[in-house]
């Protein structure tokens, strides 16, 4: 985890580190196992050492995946965490799946202790910022093959990772709409 934060924030020095390490948690999951269901308050951040998870909004009874994670990643769902209300999401780990757990309580009082700890947590907020920006940007100005190129090109694991109809849905297409758009790159090529 020390590797991952440090690639997109800097150096944590190693009393800053220590602190840090010390309030994580490990955990694993089976494939099909719950992280976080709707209507849970989300209490952690999540590192993804080994594995895959992916995000599912429930729109009018229909579950459709807003998001793909595939370790290494850090990742919650920031509007149950920051406002403590319940979390309309859920993640579903799609393989065995093994995670730091990060209290977010006590990252917050962490915080108070370390500026280097603080600059981190901010510098991965502007990071998820960035991420769910772009995100928006690619659902809402590009059609269903466009979005499928655009996962091709930048996210080519997530096709390893999680079943084509929950492809689908994160594309707001069905899955036979969707083979179809497979067929339609294949006959590119």
């Amino acid at each position: 985890m020390r590797a991952y934060l440090e690639q997109i924030t800097g150096r944590i020095p190693d009393s800053d580190w220590k602190l840090f390490n010390d309030l994580t948690f490990h955990e694993a999951k089976n494939k099909g196992d719950v992280l976080l269901d709707f209507d849970m308050l989300c209490k952690d951040i999540w590192f993804l050492r080994k594995g895959a998870v992916r995000k599912v909004d429930n729109i009018d009874g229909s579950i459709k995946t807003t998001h793909f994670y595939v370790a290494p990643f850090m990742f919650t769902v920031y509007k149950s965490l920051l406002r403590e209300e319940p979390s309309n999401m859920a993640v579903i780990c799609e393989e065995h799946c093994e995670f730091d757990v990060i209290p977010y309580i006590k990252l917050t009082k962490l915080y108070d202790q370390s500026h280097a700890i603080e600059r981190v947590g901010r510098i991965m907020a502007e990071h998820q910022y960035i991420e769910e920006f772009e995100l928006r940007k690619m659902l809402l100005s590009m059609d269903s093959l466009e979005r499928y190129e655009y996962l091709e090109m930048n996210q080519p694991e997530i096709f390893q990772h999680f079943q084509l109809k929950d492809i689908a849905t994160f594309l707001g297409i069905t899955p036979v709409s969707l083979s179809r758009l497979r067929k339609i790159r294949w006959d590119k090529r």
